[in-house]
């Protein structure tokens, strides 16, 4: 029978005992010696199991003891009973026995109770009770009351008076211990001299001699073996008064007491007279370990030689795992290390070989107790250097990599999970520790080797016994050993962590440490930080590119290491990892870079180490730019949270920017980027975001200015201001975009006169015979051409600027001139002379020309530059001349070297278009193209700022209970068609052919029931796309979409009027599709996991799946779109030929949400503001009213439609999980752009409620949305939505037309129809709150083929004037009616037909219909009746006129 069951067993005779009436004899004594004895007997059993005497997580230590006491406490009523009556109880007062036997089983017990709980619950009679026995000389009642004491932390400020008694008596108590255990040893070792000799002994005689040895067992009848068990009551006694002793040991209120009594000394002593596998030792030495936090006893330790006693000590695991907290405790006091490391050194080998041995053991406390000491003990060199002696850097990753693969899979406990994390901390920790020692060893090591190379002497070796001021020193080491060790340096440590695979094992577990992150026992920035040091030699920067699995993978996904440090750079919240993430950063990006550097004393070999350093650095820069490193950088460049480290993260931003912008593409990006090109890097300078950190600002400003200037090549000085500076970067960006074209006969003239000038006339003749030069004639256009000046070290130079009075004389006159000196001669002999003499007559204080030409004489003195060609110094001083321009143009004429290059000043615009659009047409009539210059964006601008609500589309109010909950999610309109989809799957279709208009398509439900989220139409018209999303997992929904036939209503196909869409394919796992743009063969889909595919329209099945390759983008909003002839896909910002298995180019992110689409011009490609060049794919220009939209082109492809899309914040925590996989949800406003190349602002509509989703008609003349009658966008699918028409370049209704409008829809809300034969018109209201019959409101009409349209036009706000000439009477070539009726010049509400905003638009639009298309639809195209207000679009113009 097992134990637990013995315990069972007697629990339960005890319950059937203690409810018999009369009670037994030996009630209850005998019951409770059999419990205690059963507990006892746990006890030896774990003993021999050898635990980790640390542990404190009993729920989770599978052994005999804790599961017996869990099955003891379980029973409540027993427990009682032990308290309030065997203890305390007056039935039991003066048995003895019965209390003995109770206060044995709740000593054993306390191990497994939250002690603190207990005595805050106990009653007040029952603690001092048990101090009274503690106090008094009742054995074994007195041991067994410490040891429950012992337990209670809680009690030392409540019962203060109390322990300080019971502290003294209990140190007298332990000298008689400490007696009567000398007296045995000295019996059982007569002749042991070791005592008396020891350091600690010296004292002896005044301390525990004189105390007597306790009282013998046998003189106590109480300490019957019956009563207290069959273990050796001394060593309990013992262990009681040194647990009590221990839980006071921290407070400096009992040291006094301690250090009067000498314990110190006596602990030594009775650790030297115990046998090492006595329970009792562990008890001392961690007694000692409390006592050695206090600097004065860690002093007398090492004055005692109390280290020298640990170390002899032969090894024991459970007394070693008590020796490893007195090391952690010593490690502290920097005055014991330095001693220790000095003057103890013998003490350090066998210190080391401890702790490497309780690395390797299985106690889990042992271990954690080394390592800390080791990080701490890693300050110091000779620890190090012990350290590596021994081998102790396997033992540590044999450690990590069994928590690492142990929390691959982690236990279902979270107590072992919390354990394994711990592990994992402390291990990172100590190995980022002994890295960043032995970087700041080498560092000095290196200082020293090139301080004696002067002196020829070799550098001596030193040790040092201070601690290390790693924190201080660690930045200016690792950036003195990347500045000053070659490619392939040999640095031990360093080595040996690579080889033992530390790198891939820290990617590990920084991957583990991110899953399971805590703010206590987050292992990542110790992680990043010991990469930092792995990273420094250039040699293993790219691993950090190579991919890696990540943990869990439930994909088989991997990551870069890149790509793992800027997701940390970016995570706010904790300001440590993204600390260490920026170091890890400026060290990959900002090492020594010295591709153009040429010394010419090197040799082949150092070359190409030179050459695979620059080509590490190249990779890196890549690498960086390839996960979208400059995002990151430049939205913490921005940062203002947490405030008290925000300009220390904007300080270190910046200063990786710096190392990043050597990149040459890089830095073509960060120049074109709105925040720095717009000068709010400037204002960020002004001042810091807390008044606190000036010194952090003033290393910002410094690193900004660095930037500045190696992005724009500007002299930033802190006196200049921020106008002046913008203006520089302006200029400065000009001139370098500005392609330098020159006549080379101009060069080979000064060639030809330098040659005469030094007597080679022979040559000189040569010359001219072989380049057939012409002397004194005009010299014809060579053009050459030159790329824009780049950087050759590791920042930029600022341009050379000469006076702009400086001109190169004809060649005869400076032959005949000696007064003047010779420029292009002496650029035969020097090229640093010939700059020197181009540059003679420059004012030296304009941009630092001096400081340039000796940094460039320097280099050319040692040899360590290419020197420059007599092509450079031509471009450089026609770039320079170009410079002095007060307004330099980027495309200029050709230079010159005989005559002074200067761009024309500007001059007032002429022939610009009116910002009257009357004149506008006006001067169009006459023939000026678009009205003048501009004068096509204004009428862009006209007709696309203004949108007036027509109609609202309501859902069936007869149905009510049907349609509840029913509600639109997308729309679009074809023909005199509106299709609808909704939250539930169905697709409904609104004919317009009259006013009002009628329901009239049946309602066609998707096979899934989801909501629709979007309908595109093809081209053609023919066929159409509904996408779908489900519900499905957060990550993976269950999205679809439907592929549709569209029957033209009059076909014969058509059959039913009403049955106009026709159900072809349906394709599951689709978040968007979009048809192709010339035919409707092709379906460009998008997937999750950031994929597309190309379906096949007619048979629906794949064509091809372009996957993004790793490191995608990752957009919220992603959809695939074809550029517009169909051969490019660009998707989640990957451009492909989908005809090639592989990518052709990855665009940098700069957001979050738009994936970005191509511009009509065929060349560009938009993303989000960023304007890019598919041609050479350089960052062409920045939009910020682009900013956070989805773009969507008219049918004309010349207008942009921009819908906001919301906040990520908002998306994160209120829109379904399901919303996040499609387009919207969108703002209320939506923009309008003009879609050339400028994509100027147009104008920004507010419609005063959440998009759903938008879209126009054919002729882009009816714009259709749905919008969300919730003002939230927590349920924007389940609140109610309207589908909505407005009238494109119609403005909108005024103030009292908007209130009749609400008023007369809040009326149709609440009133039925109650007449059965008239046609339902419920679903349609008309927004301008008119009835049918009111003059000013355009209305939709439907009539015959043969019939004509009649249209009433708006009144035109015009200045009164009447324009009569024949050529402003517009008519309508269908209504002569209308032609009638406006030709009246003298009406008040003069009206403009159709043709005339037709002429407005479509010449502004180079709309190319056809007219008898037109005239063809224009009866059954109810939006071929739409008509335009003619109207100033300036407040402050006056109109010309009136047309009639």
């Amino acid at each position: 029978m097992g134990l637990i069951d013995k315990a069972n067993d007697l629990l339960a005779r005890w319950e059937k005992e203690n409810r018999t009436l009369p009670l037994p004899d030996d009630y209850p004594n005998n019951v409770l010696m059999c419990i205690a004895d059963v507990i006892d007997e746990a006890k030896d059993e774990v003993q021999k199991l050898g635990l980790d005497p640390y542990d404190d997580f009993k729920d989770i230590t599978e052994n005999v003891e804790s599961d017996l006491i869990k099955c003891i406490l379980d029973n409540e009523e027993f427990l009682e009973t032990l308290t309030s009556t065997y203890l305390t109880g007056s039935r039991y007062a003066n048995d003895e026995k019965v209390k003995i036997l109770a206060a044995r089983i709740m000593s054993s017990a306390m191990n497994g109770i939250n002690a603190n709980a207990y005595f805050k619950e106990v009653e007040e009679e029952m603690i001092e009770l048990l101090y009274r026995w503690a106090l008094a000389d009742r054995e074994p009642l007195t041991s067994y009351a410490v040891e429950m004491l012992s337990y209670g932390e809680t009690l030392c400020s409540r019962y203060h008076q109390n322990n300080m008694e019971v502290v003294s008596l209990l140190l007298h108590k332990l000298k008689g211990i400490y007696a009567s255990a000398k007296s045995e040893y000295l019996a059982a070792h007569p002749t042991s001299l070791s005592i008396g000799s020891a350091p600690w002994s010296e004292d002896t005689q005044d301390g525990t001699e004189t105390v007597s040895s306790s009282p013998d067992i046998a003189d106590n009848p109480l300490l019957d073996p019956a009563l207290v068990g069959r273990r050796n009551f001394e060593e309990f006694k013992c262990q009681a008064v040194l647990h009590f002793l221990l839980s006071l040991g921290e407070y400096q209120e009992f040291l006094g007491l301690i250090m009067k009594n000498s314990i110190l000394k006596l602990l030594l002593n009775y650790i030297s007279i115990t046998d090492i596998n006595s329970p009792i030792i562990f008890d001392i030495i961690r007694y000692l370990s409390a006592l050695l936090c206090h600097k004065k006893f860690a002093s007398d330790f090492m004055n005692y030689e109390g280290l020298q006693l640990l170390m002899d000590l032969p090894y024991n695991q459970r007394a070693s795992t008590g020796i490893s907290t007195c090391f952690y405790a010593l490690v502290f006091h920097s005055t014991v290390m330095e001693r220790l490391c000095s003057y103890n050194r013998h003490l350090i080998a066998p210190m080391m070989t401890t702790c490497l041995r309780l690395l390797k053991g299985r106690h889990e406390s042992g271990r954690s107790h080394v390592t800390l000491f080791l990080t701490f003990g890693f300050h110091y060199q000779t620890i190090i250097e012990e350290f590596d002696k021994q081998c102790g850097l396997p033992i540590f990753f044999k450690v990590l990599r069994g928590a690492v693969d142990a929390l691959k899979n982690p236990p279902v406990n979270e107590v072992e999970v919390f354990l394994l994390r711990q592990k994992m901390k402390h291990t990172c920790n100590a190995v980022r520790q002994y890295l960043a020692g032995h970087t700041i060893l080498y560092a000095e090591h290196l200082r020293r080797v090139k301080d004696h190379q002067g002196v020829g002497m070799s550098p001596q070796i030193y040790t040092n016994h201070k601690a290390l001021e790693i924190e201080d020193n660690i930045k200016t080491a690792y950036e003195y050993i990347q500045s000053n060790a070659d490619f392939d340096t040999l640095w031990k440590p360093i080595d040996d962590v690579h080889s033992l695979g530390g790198f891939e094992t820290f990617i590990q577990a920084f991957f583990l440490s991110e899953t399971f992150r805590s703010t206590r026992y987050d292992a990542s920035p110790c992680i990043i930080t010991a990469l930092t040091f792995l990273t420094i030699l250039p040699r293993y920067q790219l691993k950090l590119t190579e991919q890696y699995p990540f943990y869990p993978a439930p994909n088989g996904d991997s990551h870069t290491g890149i790509k793992m440090i800027l997701l940390a750079a970016e995570s706010f919240g904790n300001i440590d990892l993204q600390r260490a993430a920026l170091s890890l950063i400026v060290v990959v990006v900002c090492g020594p870079y010295r591709a153009s550097n040429l010394n010419l004393s090197m040799t082949p070999s150092q070359h190409s180490r030179k050459n695979s350093a620059d080509d590490v650095m190249h990779k890196m820069w890549s690498a960086i730019r390839t996960n979208n490193g400059i995002k990151v950088l430049m939205s913490l460049l921005l940062t203002k949270t947490p405030v008290n480290h925000a300009d220390e993260l904007r300080m270190a931003a910046c200063k990786a920017l710096n190392g990043l912008c050597r990149s040459r593409g890089v830095r073509q990006i960060a120049s074109k980027l709105h925040l720095m090109s717009s000068g709010q890097l400037l204002a960020l300078m002004r001042e810091p975001i807390l008044p606190e950190n000036v010194e952090t600002h003033s290393k910002f400003c410094t690193y900004t200015r660095s930037l500045l200037e190696v992005l724009f090549g500007v002299s930033t000085d802190k006196a200049a201001s921020e106008p002046s500076l913008m203006n520089k970067m302006t200029k400065v960006d000009i001139v370098s975009k500005t392609p330098i074209t020159f006549n080379k006969d101009e060069i080979y003239n000064l060639l030809h006169s330098s040659l005469l000038e030094c007597g080679l006339k022979s040559t000189a003749n040569a010359l001219v015979d072989e380049v057939k030069l012409k002397l004194g004639k005009d010299l014809a256009l060579y053009p050459v051409k030159s790329e824009p000046l780049l950087p050759s070290t590791t920042h930029l130079m600022s341009p050379i600027t000469p006076c702009k009075k400086l001109v190169i004389r004809n060649a005869r006159s400076r032959v005949a001139s000696s007064s003047e000196p010779d420029i292009l001669p002496s650029s035969l002999q020097s090229p640093t002379a010939a700059l020197r003499s181009i540059c003679s007559k420059v004012p030296q204080k304009l941009f630092g020309v001096k400081d340039h030409l000796e940094a460039l004489e320097a280099r050319t003195t040692n040899h360590m530059y290419h020197p420059p060609s007599l092509n450079d110094l031509v471009y450089n001083f026609m770039r320079e001349q170009h410079m002095m321009c007060e307004h330099p143009m980027s495309i200029v004429p050709k230079f010159s070297l005989f005559q002074e290059h200067r761009c024309p000043d500007p001059q007032p615009q002429l022939y610009e278009a009116p910002v009257n659009v009357v004149a506008r047409h006006q001067q169009r009539q006459y023939g000026v193209p678009y009205g003048g210059r501009n004068g096509r964006y204004r009428d862009y601008k006209y007709i696309f700022s203004k949108f007036k609500p027509y109609y609202t589309l309501r859902m069936d109010s007869r149905n009510a209970e049907e349609w509840e909950h029913v509600n639109y999610t997308s729309c679009l309109t074809f023909s005199d068609y509106i299709v609808a989809g909704c939250n539930t799957g169905q697709i409904k279709v609104y004919k317009m052919t009259e006013h009002p208009p009628y329901y009239c398509m049946q309602t066609t439900e998707s096979a899934e029931c989801e909501p629709i989220t979007s309908l595109v139409l093809s081209q053609s018209s023919k066929m159409m796309v509904s996408n779908s999303t489900g519900e499905g997992d957060i990550d993976r929904p269950n999205n679809s979409c439907t592929i549709w036939g569209v029957r033209s209503p009059g076909s014969s196909e058509a059959g039913n009027s009403r049955d106009l869409l026709e159900h072809r394919h349906a394709l599951q796992g689709v978040d968007h599709a979009v048809f192709s743009y010339l035919s409707d063969d092709k379906l460009l889909c998008t997937m999750p996991e950031h994929k597309s595919s190309i379906v096949d329209c007619y048979t629906g099945k794949t064509v091809t799946v372009l996957a993004n390759p790793p490191g995608s983008n990752g957009y919220y909003k992603n959809h695939a779109v074809f550029n517009f002839t169909d051969d490019l896909v660009l998707n989640d910002g990957v451009l492909w030929d989908y005809r090639t298995p592989n990518a052709i180019h990855k665009f940098d992110k700069f957001n979050n949400f738009v994936s970005g689409v191509f511009a009509p011009s065929g060349i560009d490609i938009i993303i989000n503001t960023e304007v890019w060049d598919m041609r050479t794919f350089k960052l062409l220009n920045t939009i910020n009213s682009l900013d956070n939209c989805l773009l969507k082109y008219n049918h004309s492809k010349d207008v942009m439609y921009g819908l906001s899309h919301v906040k990520q914040e908002i998306l994160d925590h209120e829109i379904s999980p399901s919303y996040k996989h499609v387009l919207g949800p969108f703002e209320s406003t939506f923009k309008t752009f003009a879609a050339d190349g400028g994509y100027q602002s147009l104008g920004t509509f507010d419609v005063g409620k959440q998009i759903v989703d938008l879209n126009f008609c054919r002729r882009d003349k009816l714009l259709v949305t749905v919008e969300s009658t919730n003002e939230e966008f927590t349920q924007l699918w389940s609140g109610g939505s309207v589908v909505k028409l407005y009238l494109v370049g119609r403005s909108k209704a005024s103030r009292e037309d908007d209130e009749e409008e609400e008023d007369e829809e809040d009326d149709d809300d609440d009133e039925d129809d109650d007449d059965d034969d008239s046609v339902d018109n419920s679903e349609f209201d008309d927004d301008d709150g008119v009835s049918d019959s009111s003059a000013p409101t355009s209305q939709l009409t439907s009539q015959p083929a043969s019939s004509q349209v009649t249209l009433q036009s708006s009144q035109l706000a015009s200045s009164g004037q009447n324009v009569t000439s024949s050529q402003n009477h517009v008519t309508s070539s269908q209504s002569p009616d209308t032609s009638s009726s406006s030709s009246s010049s003298s009406s008040d509400d003069g009206s403009i037909s159709e043709d005339v905003i037709d002429r407005i638009s479509d010449s502004s639009m180079s709309q190319d219909d056809d007219d008898d298309d037109d005239d063809e639809n224009s009866a059954r195209d109810p939006q071929s009746a739409l008509n335009f207000s003619v109207v100033s679009d300036s407040d402050d113009d006056h109109t010309q006129g009136r047309i009639v």
